[in-house]
């Protein structure tokens, strides 16, 4: 997949998925400019890639902030959001603060990201959603990070029609090892993992490079548009 000379906006970009993106994107000759909440992960960026590199701390959820970030930015190609917190706990359990950060992040945060990008997007570029499969298949302890991610299911076909001729698709993710369950004690994580694969048809946990290139593929085939992808080794038909 050949990047060479193209531009990519990688929200969400210095770690997991969204890290494994920037770095797909360098490796298939582009380059990328990175937007996250943290300034050390964010200097672990340009440190690993020198001037392939811009970088500018964002938070997705404070509109101004989403603003300011693409005015400073250059124009693109392409567009990647990837950031989201989850949500865990029932419907009588899950905290406020969860929740808003969970909407926050997956659905508001990459709605502020599209709309700001625009005057920065090429007319034909693409712009690609990350959702999680739990909005997709049902999982106990989870309704508000179930609504978010489908709500990201909702959001990329509606604005695919309406910014065309620019391409807006959808990641589906399924479980993946990244960070972000770094809130499970070490332990619980290994056991989580285990049990998550051996559930799969393919038997293994995904990587962030699972799904970052597929990210790619649909950077450089301007024949899907619209779409929803699942990468979730074969979660949703087991």
């Amino acid at each position: 997949m050949d990047l060479h000379g193209r531009h990519v906006i990688v929200i969400g970009g210095s770690t997991g998925i969204g890290r494994a993106v920037t770095d797909d994107v360098i490796s298939a000759g582009g380059i990328a400019t990175v937007g996250s909440r943290s300034p050390e992960k964010l200097e672990k960026v340009r440190a690993d890639h020198g001037d392939r590199v811009k970088i500018k701390p964002v938070d997705v959820t404070d509109e101004a902030s989403v603003r300011d970030f693409f005015a400073a930015a250059d124009d693109a190609d392409h567009l990647v959001v990837c950031p989201g917190d989850m949500a865990v706990g029932s419907v009588t359990d899950v905290t406020r603060e969860a929740i808003d950060a969970s909407l926050g992040t997956k659905i508001i945060g990459q709605f502020w990201s599209v709309r700001h990008a625009l005057p920065r997007l090429a007319e034909r570029g693409s712009i690609t959603l990350i959702a999680g499969g739990a909005g997709f298949r049902a999982f106990v302890g989870m309704p508000i990070t179930s609504a978010a991610n489908a709500g990201i299911g909702g959001l990329g076909p509606s604005l695919a029609l309406e910014l065309k001729p620019r391409r807006v698709n959808v990641i589906v993710a399924g479980v993946v090892d990244t960070p972000l369950w770094d809130f499970l004690p070490d332990q619980a994580r290994q056991e989580f993992y285990a049990q998550a694969a051996a559930q799969l048809p393919v038997g293994r946990m995904g990587r962030p490079a699972d799904i970052s290139s597929t990210v790619l593929h649909v950077m450089v085939n301007d024949f899907i548009d619209g779409a929803i992808i699942p990468v979730d080794g074969g979660a949703l038909i087991s």
